[in-house]
């Protein structure tokens, strides 16, 4: 997350978000996959300690990506007009769905097509003007 935000507001935090994730989801020292993933699957239906942080932890990964749509939508580089939370639903999805199609189904291409999804979604977010600032 923090490398990320280096990034200027807008498209390219982002991608760098976006990328990131997919980068760190496929490491040689992630063998299962995205931890918080797989814990997620576990813990959905265990009430407890461990479930509530996981939960919480997510919640947070989830306002970040909000607040970086909301820092491009500042920036002029995102529509005001869309809600930033879709668009971390939305991002999430892609993300969980890049994680099940690459790590359960071995699918060659799942980074190729979380790319191209990732690329439709960022296209039906973005102003005409792509002005950004750090």
């Amino acid at each position: 997350m923090r490398p990320a935000l280096a990034e200027p507001r807008g498209e390219p935090r982002a991608r760098a978000l976006f990328t990131r994730w997919l980068a760190w989801a496929s490491g040689a020292g992630m063998p299962g996959g995205c931890l918080f993933v797989a814990a997620s699957t576990e813990l959905d239906d265990k009430p407890g300690p461990v479930r509530d942080r996981l939960a919480m932890w997510q919640h947070d990964w989830y306002a970040a990506i909000a607040r970086t749509y909301q820092l491009g939508v500042e920036a002029g580089a995102f529509r005001p007009e869309v809600d930033g939370e879709q668009f971390a639903q939305d991002l999430q999805g892609i993300l969980l769905a890049f994680h099940h199609r690459s790590r359960l189904m071995r699918d060659a291409k799942a980074g190729e097509r979380a790319r191209r999804a990732f690329d439709r979604l960022l296209a039906s977010v973005v102003t005409e003007r792509k002005t950004v600032t750090p």
